[in-house]
């Protein structure tokens, strides 16, 4: 999906992902009978008189309030949204060790600290080679998963909607969680794909021969892979909120949680990316879930990690990703450590009103 989910996000938040879905939800007044600005200079020609000045009374909206956002056209309100969520998130590398790390810090803070999040330790040559066997293996399935992989190029709202029964007409602000969250994953992967610069799977063998393009950027971490897990850890606690004694978030943990492994797993199939791939998206995308529940409600979340060196089978055949992996053995880690963070308000506006969606 980072094709896709990084495609629609460079074109611009309100043609992406919600307009997908709808067609677009606010295309009526744009293109409303096909008027155009001939027509209106016209009518108003016959119409207006002698200018009058002033004669309404808008109201005067508050000063810094989030609440503004209701005023706003899609696009600009999740710009807004986005910047606030990337505020004091940054990227780094250390050359030495060579691993990835994402921090936090709370720029507003009296005294400003810097809480690490995540480290990323990438695979090495051989390791990809190793990994390659299964790339191959997995090709069996193309012709099963064909349709899912070019419907998946795209952002899968339908996929999600048939789980969580999401409905264009009553959830338009929780599309527009869910594509937050999406450009939230982009910004991230995108620097780490830039830092570990992996090589995708047909620059090894000319047998493996994908089905789709393949992507213009590095291998590791899957963008797919993480924008799906991002997409189930939000879309989970957004149902547990909204409808906490029923507990429908957690009723639809397995299957937000298979599907999003299927959209990781179903890359492999296509040639384009290698199984640690998938298990490394895994982690960052759960982990910016929690970032983003954290940001959007006030909370903490946890630093988690992933060492390629540990994604190793015990009987030295080649590590498949595998869903029932726990998140805090092997090559993933989680910290005990708890890093506080601030409510973002415009964020905490906008998944309020998602919330409200659901009851």
């Amino acid at each position: 999906m980072s094709g896709g989910f990084s495609g629609g996000f460079s074109g611009g938040f309100s043609g992406g992902f919600s307009g997908g879905f709808s067609g677009g939800f606010s295309g009526g007044f744009s293109q409303q009978g096909g008027v155009g600005p001939v027509a209106l200079a016209t009518s108003r020609a016959g119409i207006v008189g002698p200018f009058e000045g002033p004669t309404l009374n808008p109201p005067l909206h508050p000063f810094a309030n989030p609440d503004n956002l209701a005023l706003w056209a899609e696009g600009p309100r999740l710009t807004a949204c986005l910047q606030e969520l990337m505020e004091g998130l940054t990227i780094t590398a250390d050359g030495e060790s060579r691993e990835g790390e994402m921090a936090f810090a709370d720029l507003n803070a009296s005294r400003i600290r810097r809480h690490k999040l995540l480290t990323l330790k990438g695979p090495t040559k051989n390791q990809l080679k190793h990994q390659l066997q299964l790339v191959a293996a997995y090709a069996d399935l193309r012709s099963d998963r064909a349709a899912e992989i070019i419907d998946q190029l795209a952002p899968p709202l339908m996929f999600w909607a048939q789980i969580t029964g999401m409905l264009e007409h009553r959830h338009k602000k929780t599309a527009q969680i869910v594509e937050l969250a999406l450009a939230l994953a982009v910004q991230v992967e995108m620097r780490f794909k830039s830092m570990f610069a992996v090589v995708r799977p047909v620059e090894f063998s000319p047998q493996i021969q994908p089905i789709i393009p393949t992507p213009g950027h590095g291998s590791w971490p899957s963008g797919h892979a993480t924008e799906a897990f991002v997409a189930a850890t939000v879309l989970e606690a957004l149902l547990d909120e909204a409808r906490g004694r029923k507990h429908d978030g957690r009723e639809s943990h397995v299957q937000l949680q298979r599907l999003a492994a299927r959209i990781a797993i179903n890359r492999t199939v296509a040639g384009v990316h290698y199984p640690i791939d998938s298990a490394v998206g895994r982690l960052i995308g759960t982990s910016l879930g929690d970032y983003f529940l954290a940001r959007a409600k006030g909370g903490y979340t946890h630093p988690r990690s992933f060492d390629s060196d540990k994604f190793v089978s015990a009987d030295g055949t080649p590590k498949d990703f595998d869903l029932h992996d726990p998140m805090d053995k092997g090559a993933y880690g989680l910290s005990r450590s708890k890093v506080e963070m601030p409510k973002a308000a415009n964020l905490g506006w906008l998944w309020s009103e998602a919330v409200k969606e659901w009851k």
